[in-house]
């Protein structure tokens, strides 16, 4: 693996359009992605929960050592402190907060990174709270879900106040030197597996025990022998858990009743997460496979990863592609549920991929169990130096493209004299054959240069087309009249596919 320093990589010509273009997490089918690892200062440190703060720093619990830590990829610095016995599940607060649950201790965890912290014991005894997650709203100040694993029951933390002092305290850095590889895609178009539903027959319904303790309120299972395993909040607002092989379950906390929805025998459910339009995604351990439950049919439909094992977690991104991690495959791959293709990324051997999540920018965070590093997969977005323009004064001196679906971003710099007139007006079009294609929408249609000079222009193009449509190239436009005769074009080869 090729080892370069933050500082050499920034001055490669990449870093603009790297910055303005990560955030397209999913990206065309097969493009490449930047892998970069951070070493851990200590060995054996068993790095689990991850965060990504807006500020770019990423944080990250260390399970073994009772430490959690600050990495700013900026300047390859983790700082570390010390916490509860056994963090795991990680949620950032305000302001460089955050809450973890400390498995070990039975206790959830409130720390100022700089400042100070403070502890609640869950009420339930040698529960092992698990991964931490979010609410929007609830009964407190701050509203938590997370699951007791090991004594069958679904919690909420909901605190109406949450007081700590604040004692400046700096964590001495330590500078780590990451490395960095391009991985190649994997594409794999799979045929997904189809289990109706009975909409006739609703789902069966019970009333589960509730129990208040100051700012916990916890749920027990009727499914009493299968560990409580993860939670995920809904956008009504109901929590939807998984039991391994037992149903799906959705915890209506405001009645305390639950729906229980079957699964195929033989499936195995981890991993969960709920999409906007409320349809339940969820890893199957058992298959290797990424599944999605329609509550409103019951229709179950399982999609076989590749070389898969053991997916562990799973996010939704902006597009609706389904990420995963693959714990035992050690691999980060993602769903196109539109097109049924699985796009995988190996990561090196033995690291054993946890937990993940997206920055800002897209891109994408996880922990690396035994690898002990924490890995940030970024797009590789086409990138290039094009020749000068031939006359008129204006050069593309620069560009970037990133394109997902039905959406593109399209980044390029330029050099304009003013010879030719003032203003400019540019633009950009899909091409397939050296022709313009119909059905895309540019955002904004033009830009306009008024003055001479230096500039970058950036547009967003969607495709409207009711049928998949296939490019083969962009081009740059520059013109003194919207859609006039142009002063400047530049052609750039980009073949790839468009699906709504």
């Amino acid at each position: 693996m090729e080892v370069r320093s933050y500082a050499e990589r920034e001055k490669e010509n990449v870093a603009l359009a790297l910055s303005l273009l990560g955030a397209w997490t999913a990206g065309a089918v097969g493009q490449v992605r930047q892998l970069t690892t951070w070493p851990l200062p200590s060995t054996k440190a068993l790095p689990y929960g991850i965060a990504a703060a807006e500020d770019g720093k990423v944080y990250f619990t260390e399970f073994r050592l009772n430490k959690v830590a600050q990495l700013d990829p900026g300047t390859n610095e983790i700082r570390e402190r010390t916490v509860g016995q056994g963090p795991a599940g990680l949620v950032l607060g305000e302001s460089g907060s955050m809450f973890l649950t400390l498995a070990l201790d039975n206790a959830v965890q409130f720390l100022v990174f700089i400042g100070g912290s403070a502890s609640w014991s869950v009420p339930t005894p040698a529960s092992w709270p698990h991964k931490l997650v979010a609410a929007p709203t609830g009964p407190g100040k701050v509203n938590l879900w997370f699951s007791e694993r090991e004594t069958y029951k679904v919690a909420r933390f909901a605190p109406a106040q949450v007081l700590v002092t604040l004692p400046l305290i700096v964590s001495p850095a330590t500078t780590v030197e990451p490395a960095v590889a391009q991985l190649e895609p994997t594409v794999t178009t799979v045929s997904a597996e189809f289990y109706p539903g009975n909409p006739m027959l609703p789902p069966p319904i019970a009333l589960l025990t509730s129990a208040t303790s100051g700012p916990f309120t916890e749920w027990a299972s009727m499914i009493a022998d299968k560990y409580v395993e993860r939670v995920a909040v809904a956008p009504d607002g109901r929590i939807w858990f998984t039991q391994g092989m037992a149903p799906l379950s959705v915890l209506d906390p405001e009645t305390s009743t639950v729906l229980l929805y079957g699964i195929p025998p033989g499936t195995s459910a981890l991993g969960i997460t709920v999409a906007p339009d409320g349809w339940v995604w969820f890893t199957d351990t058992a298959r290797a496979s990424i599944g999605v439950l329609d509550p409103a049919t019951s229709n179950i439909r399982l999609w076989p990863i590749p070389g898969g094992h053991q997916p562990f977690e799973i996010l939704l991104d902006d597009a609706g592609n389904v990420w995963f991690t693959d714990r035992e495959a050690d691999m980060i791959g993602y769903l196109n549920p539109t097109t049924n293709e699985i796009v995988t990324y190996t990561l090196p051997s033995g690291c054993h991929p946890l937990l993940f999540a997206f920055d800002v920018q897209g891109n994408v965070w996880f922990t690396a169990e035994r690898g002990n590093f924490v890995g940030r997969l970024s797009l590789v977005p086409v990138l290039g130096e094009p020749p000068v323009a031939p006359g008129a004064g204006f050069t593309f001196t620069g560009y970037a493209l990133s394109q997902r679906n039905d959406l593109a971003q399209v980044t390029f710099s330029y050099l304009y004299d003013g010879s030719a007139g003032l203003p400019v007006f540019l633009a950009v079009e899909v091409l397939a054959g050296g022709a313009p294609l119909a059905g895309f929408v540019s955002d904004p249609p033009y830009v306009q240069v008024s003055g001479p000079g230096t500039g970058q222009a950036n547009f967003k193009l969607r495709y409207t087309g009711p049928v998949p449509r296939t490019s083969d190239a962009i081009r740059f436009v520059a013109a003194r009249t919207p859609g006039g005769p142009p002063i400047a074009v530049l052609v750039v080869e980009f073949p790839t596919t468009w699906v709504r």
